[in-house]
């Protein structure tokens, strides 16, 4: 039998990846419309900023609720371009992996969130919303090979609690 503390971890941390999901279904859309006149202003300059500026209007919200229930997301949700792999898909409907280690504000790490941004290299448009996946790795180098490697039905199951 798993410790209590182990147990209320793993929980926490699909809790908190299965809300983050509920966030970005509701508000992918919405929140592309509001700002698509400036995205757009930001594609015709530099491309795929503007993708950028986007997860920045979109995860902000969500990373300001995060923060007010007491956790910390090492890098900012949903993570940072230099950390980010982006190997898949055809240019029509790339997919970019991002990740953000949680942790409690003692500084006890909880888990990883890592989130797949899905857009087009073609022109301005989301082919998918964003998804997000819970792992329990929190060091760089398992996060970037879990990153680079998983396909997403590993993803897919150990989101839904299995190691």
């Amino acid at each position: 039998m798993k410790h209590l503390s182990e147990t209320l971890r793993e929980t926490t941390l699909h809790v908190l990846a299965a809300h983050t999901q509920q966030y970005i279904d509701e508000q992918w859309k919405p929140v592309w419309e509001r700002h698509l006149e400036e995205t757009e202003r930001i594609f015709a300059k530099g491309g795929d900023s503007a993708y950028g500026f986007y997860c920045l209007k979109l995860f902000q919200p969500l990373a300001a609720e995060i923060a007010e229930a007491g956790w910390v997301t090492q890098p900012v949700l949903p993570g940072t371009f230099p950390q980010s792999e982006e190997h898949w898909g055809p240019w029509e409907n790339r997919e970019r992996r991002f990740w953000s280690v949680i942790q409690q504000d003692n500084g006890k790490a909880l888990g990883t969130l890592i989130t797949r941004i899905f857009h087009d290299h073609t022109q301005l448009r989301l082919p998918r919303p964003p998804h997000i996946y819970a792992i329990h790795e929190t060091e760089p180098s398992e996060i970037s090979h879990i990153l680079i490697h998983a396909d997403t039905n590993v993803l897919d199951s150990r989101t839904d609690g299995e190691s």
